[in-house]
Formats: C-alpha cells, sequence, structure tokens
C-alpha cells in the first residue's frame, strides 16, 4: 500500500500549559515527516470558555472548520473538545481521535467518562491511570524532544519548581526546603518561562527539582523534562508516569522534608536516552493507531 501525507485537524483549550506542549512537540515531529497540522485553540482562536454552556454553537463552528478544512484527522484534545462532536449524536465518526491527559474530578468525571465510553478505541491515553478506567483505550506515554531538553554545563544552585494549580506543594514549602539543602528557590509561575528556553533558563539550573502532583494527574511532562536536561535530583511520587520512571517518589510533604538531604545523584539523561519516552516514539504509535481505524498507510 503506498504510503501518503494527511491533513491533522488538532483542537485544544489553550496554547498556554502542559496540553499545548504536548500538541506543539507532536506538531513538530508530524510535519518533519511531511503531514500538514492545523490547530485551533477554544479559547485563543474561537474564544469560547465552556464546552458544556456553548454545545452546540461550537458543534455548528466545528463542523463549518472542518467542511472548510477538509482533515483526514481530527483529533481533539481532552473531553471538553471531544463532546461537541459526540452529542447529541456523533459526526465525523471515522475521522476523530481524542485525546486524555489527566482524570477528571467532580462533574467534570461523568462527562469525561460518557466521552470516553462512547470513543471507545478512538481514545488515546497517555497515563496509566487513565488506561485502567478506559479499557479499550490505546495508551501512548508522552515524551520529550532530547535535543531541545539537555544538559548544558551550568552551574547548578537552585531547588526547582512549577507552581501549577494541580501540585500538592506549597511555594512556601518549596523555599523552606531550598533553604534547608543551601540552595536558591527557583520557581516558575504557571509556565512563566517559554517552552523552548525551560531548559535552559529553568531545568540546567536545578540541582534539585521537585514536582508532587495530585491522583488524577495523566502524564506529568516536567518529570521527563528534567531527566533529559540532566537534573540530578528529581523529586515526585507515583502519580502520572511516576509509576514507571526511577526517581525519588515521596508520598507525603512530612517524609520528604525528612529525607530530602540523604538523596543521591543520579544520571537520568543516560535514563531516558533508552527509554522511548521520546516524540517521535510517541508520533510512531498515533500513526499505528490511524492506520489500523482509517485502513490507510500514512507517511511515518
Amino acid at each position: 500500500m503506498k504510503k501518503i501525507n494527511m491533513k491533522i485537524l488538532i483542537v485544544l483549550l489553550r496554547w498556554n500549559g502542559g496540553v499545548g506542549t504536548v500538541v506543539k512537540s507532536i506538531k513538530s515531529e508530524l510535519e518533519k515527516r511531511g503531514h500538514e497540522v492545523i490547530c485551533i485553540s477554544r479559547e485563543e482562536d474561537l474564544k469560547c470558555f465552556s464546552s458544556v454552556k456553548n454545545l452546540f454553537w461550537l458543534r455548528k463552528k466545528y463542523k463549518s472548520v472542518i467542511k472548510k478544512e477538509n482533515p483526514d484527522i481530527i483529533y481533539t484534545q481532552d473531553w471538553s473538545m471531544a463532546l461537541p462532536l459526540i452529542f447529541p449524536f456523533r459526526v465525523f465518526q471515522k475521522k476523530h481521535f481524542c485525546c486524555f491527559h489527566g482524570n477528571q474530578i467532580g462533574k467534570a468525571k461523568i462527562i469525561q467518562f460518557f466521552v470516553g465510553k462512547t470513543l471507545g478505541k478512538r481514545l488515546i491515553v497517555v497515563g496509566d491511570s487513565l488506561k485502567e478506567r478506559f479499557t479499550k483505550s490505546n495508551l501512548v506515554y508522552n515524551g520529550v524532544d532530547l535535543e531541545m531538553f539537555k544538559p548544558l554545563g551550568k552551574k547548578r544552585s537552585c531547588l526547582g519548581w512549577i507552581n501549577k494549580e494541580t501540585e500538592i506543594q506549597e511555594e512556601e514549602e518549596v523555599i523552606s526546603l531550598a533553604k534547608k539543602m543551601k540552595l536558591k528557590p527557583l520557581i516558575a509561575k504557571n509556565f512563566s518561562i517559554s517552552f523552548d528556553k525551560m531548559s535552559e533558563n529553568f531545568y540546567n539550573r536545578c540541582k534539585i527539582f521537585i514536582s508532587l502532583p495530585p491522583r488524577e494527574a495523566g502524564f506529568n511532562l516536567c518529570w521527563v523534562e528534567a531527566m533529559a536536561s540532566g537534573v540530578p535530583i528529581i523529586i515526585g511520587n507515583k502519580e502520572g508516569i511516576g509509576c514507571k520512571l526511577n526517581i525519588n517518589k515521596f508520598e507525603n510533604k512530612e517524609e520528604l522534608f525528612k529525607k530530602i538531604k540523604s538523596l543521591k545523584p543520579k544520571d537520568y539523561r543516560k535514563e531516558i536516552e533508552k527509554s522511548d519516552l521520546t516524540w517521535k516514539s510517541h508520533v510512531n504509535k498515533l500513526l499505528e493507531i490511524w492506520e489500523e481505524k482509517w485502513k490507510k498507510k500514512f507517511t511515518g
């Protein structure tokens, strides 16, 4: 079967944050292989801030964009981007795939479950906990760009932390830990450092990096970025991809504060190089899934 290039329409909530980072990386890797990728942000491009309240308006808007662009693949990011193509009945069923990046809580958990079960084998998830909930889904771990995130030989004199809403740690606790370790606290607030400067201006200044996500975490990309950037001491927990990584894991903050001085440096860069946690591997798996369902052979 002759391989063909394709057009992919990716719909995401917003560019700022982890999902935006994932989409930028996937887009870049797909374009390297000759595919055309069009991205639409619901908040930035469509100025829409609620899928539920604007469901039928979004459904009409989606249809208009899809008719104009005629993509081979429609790839929505999370349940709220997928819902307008599913309710009250499914449209563009053959083309539509969705990726879940985390477990929802509260009322959103019910809608996410409905969307996930409806999509079945056309659902892609990035973490083991999501795969357990949606058994028919395809598990595709996120990755890291080993050229962008790499050791630069800089002096490491900081304890780094990204101040996200989902983090269990509080800023005051991070500052206290930094003081205990005689390091400078380096805090990126809501991804205030641009994606392409995270390795140079953030991870390469870290002697220690901490991220303690909650139970609903899907992957937690910052761990593998820190590993690729050569941070010698990485602290996390068993949530997201943490269950698969050889990082220092703590299930409570009291234990962390007590044992942080005893942690030894590791060569995480070598570990990440030996793994398949790269965007090349991620896109290879995406193409396999899309090919199987589409019955076409895409360029890879």
